[in-house]
């Protein structure tokens, strides 16, 4: 999991000589502080998600997220989400786009790999013939359907059966049958392709590619922007929140 904690010590104040008053005031204030930090490394996380991916989905968008600081735990985490209700968690398809490398696959790559029908050294890239949805993927239901085709699915009765073919065929008779090509045939290279039928005449269109690199430079600079912000806001928070804390507490005895 990608994570930042604050700390809570900046321009050394608190190793500076203090008054009984600000250090029974110092941990609160501190936290405070760093919980400020926190939320703004997390937005400034937000803000740079569409300015570095093409459409990104909400769960990219959404994916900073931050703990509080405690009495119990006296610092701020800064992390990228490790769960989702469906699919690959952010903090796991992210993780190539800050650090760099080669991506992690994909479920219905794995899924194909089960099948035989994609190599352990391939990963499946869309293809020139694909639609992408808003976000600049191919839609969910398209991946479905050719995972049933092609009798990729986790679930056997969720696959195509030999009658459920000849119906679609017959209800949809101007094309949409999903195949594989695990070597290159001509001009074609191995993927998984589209035959559809056009007023020309039938085709074929590449929806996946499949290659042996998917690999990304860094470009999701998380840990950049979390040593910017810690250093232009926390000196300003900590002096703050510990005012504020002082304007408040009690005279001690």
């Amino acid at each position: 999991m990608a994570q930042i904690r604050i700390a809570v010590d900046p321009g050394d104040i608190l190793g500076r000589q203090l008054t009984d008053l600000e250090q029974s005031q110092l941990p609160f204030a501190a936290s405070q502080a760093a919980n400020k930090v926190a939320f703004e490394v997390r937005e400034r996380w937000k803000r740079q998600a569409p300015r570095v991916f093409d459409r990104p989905t909400p769960l990219t968008v959404n994916a900073a997220m931050y703990r509080k600081a405690s009495k119990e735990r006296p610092y701020a985490e800064v992390y990228l989400r490790d769960e989702a209700f469906k699919g690959t968690p952010p903090a796991k398809y992210l993780l190539a786009e800050v650090d760099g490398g080669q991506r992690r696959r994909k479920g219905f790559e794995r899924l194909l790999q089960s099948r035989g029908l994609l190599s352990p050294s391939q990963y499946a890239v869309m293809g020139r013939g694909a639609r992408a949805n808003r976000y600049g993927n191919v839609p969910a239901g398209q991946v479905t359907k050719i995972l049933s085709q092609l009798g990729a699915q986790r679930d056997r009765y969720q696959n195509q059966t030999s009658a459920s073919a000849k119906r679609r065929k017959t209800r949809a008779p101007t094309g949409g049958e999903y195949f594989v090509l695990t070597k290159r045939r001509g001009k074609l290279q191995p993927g998984i392709y589209e035959r559809i039928t056009t007023g020309w005449g039938s085709a074929v269109r590449s929806i996946f590619i499949f290659t042996n690199t998917a690999s990304y430079r860094p470009r999701y600079d998380i840990f950049g922007m979390a040593e910017d912000t810690w250093k232009k806001l926390m000196p300003f928070y900590l002096q703050r929140e510990l005012e504020k804390a002082m304007q408040t507490a009690r005279p001690l005895p």
